[in-house]
Formats: C-alpha cells, sequence, structure tokens
C-alpha cells in the first residue's frame, strides 16, 4: 500500500484516498457526489472500505479541498489521504481523520509538528513511534521524501488498522 503515496495511483491522477467505516459505501458515493467529486474505484476490507474519487470538483475552476464532516454523521469514520494536493507548488500529501461528522485531526505531511482538529495529537504516539516526531526524529536527513511519505502512511495504517491499498478496478 505505502508506494502509492508519493506520486500517482496507477490509472487516476489527483486521486483522494478515502477509508470509512460505520457507514456503508452508497452513503459515501452519494455524499461525495453532492460534493460533486467523481468516485473512481472502491474496496472493502474486513473493517473498513475504500473509495478513491477525483480530488477537484467537476465544475470548472473549483479546485477547492472536499468537506468530508456531512459524509460520516451518525457515527461514520474516514480516514482520508490527500495524495496530491498541490504539484504545481510542490506541496506533500494531507491527511484527516473525521468522525461523527467532525474534524478530529489533520495535517499535511511536510509540516507534521503543525497538527489541527479536535484532538490534534490523536496521531502522536504513532508518529513518534515511527520516529517522525519529537526529539531524535528522523525527518528529511538525507533528502528522501517519499521514505518519509511512506513511513507517514504506515504509521497512520498500523493506528487505524487500515488494510492494504490493493488498485480496485475502476468504477
Amino acid at each position: 500500500m505505502r508506494h502509492w503515496i508519493h506520486g500517482p495511483l496507477a490509472h487516476c491522477e489527483d486521486t483522494n484516498v478515502v477509508f470509512f467505516r460505520g457507514i456503508s459505501l452508497d452513503v459515501v458515493t452519494q455524499g461525495l457526489l453532492g460534493l460533486r467529486r467523481m468516485p473512481l474505484a472502491h474496496g472493502k476490507g474486513t473493517d473498513w472500505g475504500l473509495l478513491l474519487h477525483d480530488m477537484h470538483s467537476w465544475d470548472a475552476g473549483d479546485y477547492e479541498p472536499a468537506d468530508y464532516r456531512g459524509l460520516c454523521s451518525g457515527g461514520g469514520e474516514l480516514v482520508v489521504f490527500v495524495t496530491e494536493p498541490c504539484r504545481a507548488k510542490a506541496h506533500g500529501p494531507r491527511f484527516e481523520y473525521h468522525r461523527d461528522g467532525r474534524l478530529i485531526t489533520r495535517f499535511r505531511f511536510e509540516t507534521l509538528d503543525y497538527r489541527a482538529g479536535e484532538e490534534p495529537d490523536l496521531l502522536l504516539p504513532a508518529l513518534t513511534t515511527a520516529n517522525l516526531v519529537a526529539p531524535g526524529a528522523r525527518l528529511d536527513t538525507d533528502g528522501d521524501d517519499d521514505d518519509k511519505e511512506e513511513r507517514i502512511v504506515q504509521a497512520v495504517a498500523r493506528f487505524f488498522s487500515l488494510p492494504e491499498l490493493e488498485m480496485p478496478p475502476l468504477l
């Protein structure tokens, strides 16, 4: 799963990866369509489902980030990886965790010390264990951003027990 975070997914560019649980694929799909984001592929693990969707709205010129809060009200959870938030400006990926219609934690991969949300430090133990934050953290010492990004994805995946991302077929 980890190698996909630092480059376009095999057949999808500008794609967000959304893991979901406590809500159905239909609810997530309908919610994304309501946000004018085209679902591209989906899969199902034991505990978590998976949906890939276009990062940007199909409305011309609408490049605002998707607001996922309405997709997971009523006890649902979403783990979101924004794989290419702005290639032109060389921004790294972004992570968000939503639960019960609320943003719990969010951070950009290049600025792990600046987290936001109701529980910004929720993943701090996982990021610390992976030597990504705190004293002694191994950050970009060899200039390999891909390694750092993969380590972040691994830490998040372990924390939430996410399934491996297999490239699902196109919808």
